[in-house]
């Protein structure tokens, strides 16, 4: 005889836990040849240090797509253009880095965000160099966006 099957939201047989979800979504990054998990030491509430975890994504060599480092995103800007000024770009040479694509370069979309990420600490006079670094590129960027305007309206 036949009997309807129903779902029932409550049986954890009838679904995956989070922990079985996450497990396969980190099964799934591993695959990519950018993705990394490094540690670095991080203090508890209670004083005590302990390796915490994080999990970053490295771009290719030079004329790769640069990739964001917590999202995994591509950027339309390339690895060894002048575009890397526009990124606050960090190199792990811990030894750390064991992807397939073998780069250790990550790039951050400002120093707040890799002192943010990672939880650390950047030089207020590193942060400096870099917004002058990249506000050179930005002008640089505005008046080739300028000039091509014109070239435009004029042909």
């Amino acid at each position: 005889m036949y009997q309807d099957d129903y779902y029932n939201f409550e049986d954890e047989n009838d679904f995956e836990s989070e922990h079985d979800v996450e497990k396969m979504l980190e099964k799934e990054k591993m695959k990519d040849k950018g993705y990394n998990v490094i540690y670095r030491k991080a203090i508890r509430r209670d004083g005590r240090t302990y390796n915490k975890k994080f999990k970053v994504y490295t771009s290719g060599g030079t004329g790769t797509r640069i990739r964001d480092v917590e999202t995994g995103q591509y950027s339309s800007n390339l690895v060894g253009s002048r575009d890397e000024d526009l990124f606050y770009k960090v190199s792990l040479s811990t030894s750390e880095c064991r992807n397939a694509n073998g780069c250790n370069t990550l790039f951050f979309m400002s120093p707040q965000h890799y002192a943010n990420y990672l939880q650390c600490e950047v030089d207020p006079e590193v942060v400096r160099n870099w917004e002058v670094k990249r506000d050179a590129r930005l002008a640089e960027l505005s008046k080739l966006k300028k000039s091509t305007h014109k070239a435009v309206r004029n042909s």
